[in-house]
């Protein structure tokens, strides 16, 4: 639903006039069939006309006196049109949403927009891509502001599309796409393969705990927690125990060796964590270690994203073919000193 501000005022009417057409027409009505009833029975008799008409006066007097109250009330009360907000707004749908989105990149517009000497219009951005040329007509765009589409853009108010995952946050079009690509709310999917549950980073760390409580290794931040895992196995889950989230340790093998990488389960955007994979080999002293950032993914891939990844040379397996390591997930500040990559 769209949210546009507007005054409503009726037809010659003015605003101040807060009784309904149709009352007043009713009313008018009432009067004139009173007085054609008075000119029917002044034929019939004139003893009976001032009877009546007295009556009528008296019964004209109480319609009038009760008009006017009626008229105060609606004007104390401030009655609106059941369609319109008591902020003066109106809520509409619109049939073609995408008449509010850049023709070219089919995202929302964003301010500013721009248009061609036909009335061809594109995002800033666009204009750059094209090199100021409408790709419909060849003019030249990205010169002239579209004033109007910016109005609209700035009065029409949207929900966000995670609505049903528990955002409600209603905001400008314009800054549509922005906030729902940073929105703490985007769906995240259960990481076991049988399980289909969607929903919120919160709600999806709350499921796994209730139901899949058993089928992750669970750790704790800032501690160093000892892992095992078989050389060929894909991939294993990993919990952290206060907080209850989600990570994905996985595990890739190459003719060289194993390659470790960690994610962790949430909205894309979200903050990247400080972490540490120690192996040491199970032949000598050799030790390998890496330090890198957490990457976010919303649901299970194979191949995920990472800022960083750990080669085991085959060596550093035990003799049951085994991976031993040490991890620890920094949630504190206490290394700030690294760097964190712009997104993580």
């Amino acid at each position: 639903m769209a949210k546009l501000s507007e005054v409503i005022e009726e037809d010659g009417e003015g605003p101040s006039n807060r009784v309904p057409k149709r009352q007043r027409a009713e009313r008018a009505f009432d009067i004139q069939g009173s007085g054609q009833e008075e000119s029917e029975e002044e034929e019939e008799s004139e003893g009976e006309e001032a009877s009546q008409g007295g009556e009528e006066e008296a019964s004209q007097g109480a319609e009038e006196s009760e008009g006017e109250e009626q008229l105060e009330s609606g004007a104390e009360q401030g009655e609106m049109s059941p369609h319109t907000a008591q902020d003066g707004s109106i809520s509409i749908t619109l049939a073609d949403p995408e008449v509010l989105d850049c023709s070219i990149c089919y995202e929302a517009l964003s301010i500013p927009v721009f248009q061609c000497e036909n009335g061809h219009i594109a995002c800033s951005t666009c204009c750059m891509k094209i090199r100021n040329r409408c790709p419909s007509c060849s003019t030249p765009i990205g010169y002239s502001r579209c004033r109007a589409i910016e109005k609209v853009l700035e009065s029409v108010k949207v929900s966000c599309q995670n609505t049903k995952y528990g955002c409600k946050e209603a905001f400008s079009y314009s800054v549509k796409q922005k906030h729902e690509k940073a929105c703490s709310f985007a769906p995240c999917s259960c990481p076991i393969s049988e399980c289909y549950f969607e929903g919120s980073s919160e709600n999806l760390n709350a499921h796994f705990g209730n139901v899949h409580k058993y089928s992750a290794t669970r750790f704790l931040y800032d501690r160093l927690t000892a892992i095992t895992f078989g050389v060929f196995e894909k991939s294993l889950i990993l919990r952290e125990e206060a907080g209850g989230s989600l990570f994905i340790l996985h595990n890739k093998v190459e003719t060289l060796g194993n390659v470790i990488t960690l994610i962790r389960i949430g909205p894309s955007t979200e903050k990247g964590l400080f972490y540490e994979l120690i192996v040491k080999s199970q032949a000598d002293a050799s030790t390998l270690r890496l330090q890198s950032f957490t990457k976010s993914t919303p649901k299970w891939v194979d191949n995920p994203e990472s800022l960083g990844f750990l080669l085991v040379p085959s060596q550093f397996s035990s003799s049951s073919r085994q991976l031993k390591m040490d991890l620890r997930v920094c949630c504190s500040d206490r290394f700030s000193c690294y760097k964190r990559p712009s997104g993580s």
